[in-house]
């Protein structure tokens, strides 16, 4: 292969010190717009590539978590709805039937006020009082009576058991007939356990459950 010629050496240098400035002068013309178009570019693909995901996965998140809360809205406004439509049975009940079922299980437990009320059920069917002792319990207590299991003998956490034992004297048929329908027919729930007669002395020991509400 031929040398190429110092004039032709020179001339090639000449083209690429031409080219070079042509290609200078282009980047300072166009420089800022390439810059733009740079910048462009990676704002472009960073929000396709990397916001725009996370938007939508968010924006699904926020879709879900309203359509969640929709549907608890509804269910609270529903379960408002009943609790009001309760409210409004019962501000229709008149208060003496509420009372009456109040007296089934009382709130308080009020010892005075029980033995008041056994006092004058046991002196209006002409008898006499003699002893009474009162005692409490979480269970239901049969004495025995009644084959149970111990699942069957609990009785709701609210609810207290207390046993009265009490000794009445002057019994007759008719006397103790009425007293035993007074408990029956008592506001009050009273269920009368066990029943022991003494001829010699004429007195009854009985022993009876009563229960009150904790709450």
């Amino acid at each position: 292969m031929a040398q190429k010629s110092s004039e032709e050496i020179e001339d090639s240098l000449e083209e690429r010190k031409i080219r070079i400035r042509q290609f200078n002068k282009f980047l300072k013309f166009y420089f800022n717009w390439i810059v733009v178009g740079l910048v462009a570019f990676i704002f472009i693909s960073g929000f396709f590539f990397l916001l725009l995901p996370k938007y939508q996965q968010t924006a699904g998140y926020i879709k879900a978590s309203n359509q969640q809360q929709a549907l608890d809205t509804s269910a609270k406004r529903e379960e408002l709805k009943k609790i009001q439509q309760l409210l409004a049975t019962y501000d229709g009940i008149d208060k003496k039937y509420i009372d009456k079922v109040n007296a089934i299980a009382p709130i308080i437990q009020n010892k005075e006020e029980l033995f008041s009320e056994l006092n004058y059920l046991v002196s209006v069917n002409q008898l006499v009082l003699q002893t009474i002792t009162l005692s409490t319990s979480d269970g239901y207590s049969n004495q025995g009576l009644v084959p149970i299991s111990s699942a069957q003998a609990k009785i709701p956490a609210n609810i207290e058991t207390v046993n009265i034992t009490l000794t009445v004297r002057g019994i007759n048929y008719d006397s103790f007939k009425g007293f035993l329908s007074a408990l029956e027919n008592n506001l009050r729930l009273m269920d009368v356990l066990t029943v022991a007669y003494n001829p010699s002395s004429e007195a009854t020991s009985l022993s009876i459950n009563t229960y009150y509400s904790k709450n």
